[in-house]
């Protein structure tokens, strides 16, 4: 890959966005360390004094008004015609120079075209798709390659009206330090994870905490990430689980756990892929969780809660003791891996050069 500057474009709407984001820097790196690969959180660039209180807001919409959410995330669409003018001025002084844009946000996708389609028809404009479903937020026209987790997504978008020379199926990308599965090691006790998200968000928690807490089999970690909030409650609430706040360490929890309970987020989902990690997914109520829940089902790498019952904490406890099946699930995510190994960004960045897809 000959040297070039790279931009990858992201958004902290959830920190899986961002996630992906690091991990399509690391891997592009690694490729070629001559490479000039910079992320950007859009947000902040465009409103230097504002992109604080977005994310407030849009953490307090999701965590208290999910209904809401999924309304706006259905009627979102292309930006306005003056949101096009607006965006495209502000993004001169990035974008200058820069050979190939990396999106793995929708908005960033729109606004980046719509920058190229003023002052840049050239550049390269390539979206990676952060969750199975692909919703019509992501198809924007301009862009030359979408990077998808599955051929369920690949799909998806043909339905859509994208032809399939430009779509290139490859797993969403998980930092590097996710690569490596678990050791196969004796423990006294189960591994079992709970996850948030980047957002805390944990339906059912303190239903599902009450009743494994008292299960002498099992050790419960819970890692509340940015919800100081829930960190102090449950640290107070259950003393004989850890709770652990925002962490850089998360693959090494992952690794370690017997099963994780999480939400359906696209980048968790991946990540617990690579790490060999058998999941439960807590009842899925934000609209992109929904078909990377039908995901973890059909491809039996774990468990889905679809609706909120009492008897989920059972249901956990009964999975995470049942070796046989963990084991099976452990060898659906190795199959899956195998089949994004076969496959390369880099060679698609390649064979897009001097083509000209929409």
């Amino acid at each position: 890959m000959k040297q070039r500057e790279m931009i990858v474009l992201t958004g902290r709407f959830g920190m899986g966005h961002c996630c992906v984001a690091e991990a399509i820097r690391q891997q592009l790196v690694k490729m070629d360390s001559s490479i000039s690969v910079r992320v950007v959180d859009l947000i902040d660039e465009l409103f230097p004094n504002g992109g604080s209180m977005i994310y407030r807001s849009f953490a307090q919409m999701v965590n208290y008004c999910p209904g809401i959410y999924n309304q706006l995330n259905k009627m979102a669409g292309k930006c306005n015609t003056f949101m096009q003018v607006w965006v495209a001025e502000k993004m001169k002084q990035l974008l200058d120079g820069v050979e190939i844009v990396v999106s793995t946000f929708p908005m960033c996708s729109q606004f980046a075209a719509a920058y190229k389609q003023k002052y840049r028809p050239s550049m390269k404009l390539y979206t990676y798709i952060t969750d199975v479903g692909a919703q019509d937020e992501w198809i924007v026209s301009g862009t030359d390659l979408y990077f998808v987790g599955a051929e369920e997504t690949k799909l998806e978008l043909m339905v859509k009206g994208i032809p399939a020379q430009s779509i290139h199926v490859c797993g969403i990308p998980v930092r590097q330090d996710f690569l490596y599965a678990a050791q196969e090691i004796h423990k006294p006790q189960t591994e079992i994870l709970l996850m948030g998200g980047g957002l805390g968000l944990l339906p059912s928690v303190d239903a599902c905490l009450s009743v494994l807490e008292q299960c002498k089999t099992v050790h419960v970690t819970v890692i509340t990430g940015k919800n100081q909030a829930l960190y102090h409650k449950l640290r107070a609430q259950y003393p004989k689980i850890t709770v652990v706040g925002y962490t850089e360490h998360v693959a090494q929890y992952m690794r370690q756990a017997d099963l994780l309970v999480t939400k359906s987020g696209g980048a968790t989902t991946f990540e617990a892929i690579h790490s060999e990690t058998p999941l439960y997914i807590l009842q899925p109520f934000l609209m992109q969780e929904f078909a990377n829940a039908q995901f973890i089902e059909q491809h039996q790498i774990g468990c889905v809660a679809w609706k909120k019952t009492q008897t989920i904490p059972q249901n956990i406890l009964v999975l995470a003791q049942d070796v046989q099946r963990l084991h099976a699930m452990k060898q659906h995510m190795k199959q899956l891996k195998r089949s994004w190994e076969e496959t390369c960004p880099a060679a698609a960045y390649e064979e897009n050069e001097g083509q000209a897809v929409s």
